[in-house]
């Protein structure tokens, strides 16, 4: 005989079983099958996305091609190509695929929340630039459509990304491209940077690391087919291969001109005095506007007053008020040293 407590029990525990397997929109299976179709809409629009930028770039979007970028073989994408087919966001051409219309402005939709997300992070976050792009990859499949149109309205409706690539209106409209490549340019000419490719990052970061920021003027010394040697903020460059193709810049204006070697903050000795010259191009967001926040404006006088025992901080006097700064942050600060006399 079947003890009923044993058998209430058993009871409970297959309708509690069911209840997780089952249960609509919140059950393990729901959630299984959510995941899956989250998996495949997140390969269709990275989909769009390049066949969207190889038309940008006037390039054929190939089998070949697509599944290097979304590292997968060519035989699994035979059914994000059919589906995508089917939805009428792409025809197939040839060898390669088009978008139609209805696919470039799902694409657009795409590409203008990575944008927007990645000019957010500039503007409002610590988040280190060589991690806005991958962040952006992430966020642009989970926005929907208001949530991109409430970050633009936030930031001032920006029109290019901290990168410089033009960002896409909630119409379809886009901003014009700006600058050739910086090896169009001669030796002796003075170029505004206005776009940096962000891709591959490690190619970016290299960049960065040169000290070349949008907005930064660059004097072109020597050019030769396989390198440019230019002068960034005092100090000479090498670009190769991918840095020279991934610069886009303008002739700088007549009244822009290059800076000498710039000196920056950290450089003063106890009890030196500077003012102020600018803030680096490279410190932005957050950190730019709490140095600003601080007093740090061209102009302005500062002195070196004390170390601290490591030798990082160090603390400076401005406006009657005492601060510290990190190595890190005086870097950002350039300095014209007082002279005594």
């Amino acid at each position: 005989m079947i003890d009923p407590v044993v058998a209430l029990i058993s009871a409970g525990a297959i309708v509690l079983g069911a209840i997780v397997l089952f249960w609509p929109e919140k059950g393990l299976i729901a959630r299984v099958r959510w995941s899956k179709e989250t998996v495949k809409r997140v390969l269709m629009e990275d989909a769009l996305k390049h066949i969207y930028n190889c038309e940008e770039e006037n390039i054929t979007c190939t089998f070949h091609s697509l599944a290097s970028k979304l590292t997968k073989e060519e035989s699994q994408l035979n059914p994000i190509i059919k589906r995508l087919e089917s939805l009428g966001l792409l025809v197939i051409s040839g060898q390669g695929f088009q978008l139609t219309t209805q696919g470039r402005n799902y694409a657009l939709r795409i590409v203008r929340t990575h944008r927007l997300w990645e000019r957010y992070l500039a503007e409002e976050t610590g988040v280190p630039e060589t991690a806005w792009h991958e962040q952006a990859e992430i966020k642009e499949h989970l926005f929907t459509e208001e949530d991109a149109n409430r970050i633009s309205r936030q930031l001032g409706y920006p029109r290019y990304d901290p990168h410089g690539d033009p960002i896409p209106t909630a119409s379809g409209d886009l901003p014009p491209q700006r600058g050739r490549s910086i090896n169009h340019f001669s030796n002796g000419d003075i170029v505004q940077v206005f776009q940096i490719e962000d891709e591959p990052p490690a190619i970016y970061a290299e960049i960065i690391e040169k000290g070349i920021h949008l907005g930064v003027l660059i004097e072109i010394l020597k050019k030769s087919k396989s390198e440019l040697h230019v002068l960034v903020e005092g100090k000479v460059q090498t670009l190769t291969g991918l840095l020279v193709k991934n610069i886009f810049v303008q002739l700088a204006p007549d009244e822009k001109q290059l800076e000498e070697t710039p000196q920056f903050l950290s450089s003063l000795k106890i009890g030196e005095e500077a003012e102020v010259v600018g803030i680096s191009r490279a410190c932005r967001g957050p950190q730019r506007r709490r140095l600003m926040d601080l007093g740090i404006v061209p102009g302005t006088a500062i002195s070196m007053q004390m170390t601290s025992a490591g030798g990082d901080p160090k603390a400076y006097s401005i406006r009657g008020a005492m601060i510290a700064l990190r190595k890190d942050q005086a870097d950002f600060i350039h300095i014209q040293p007082l002279v005594e006399g």
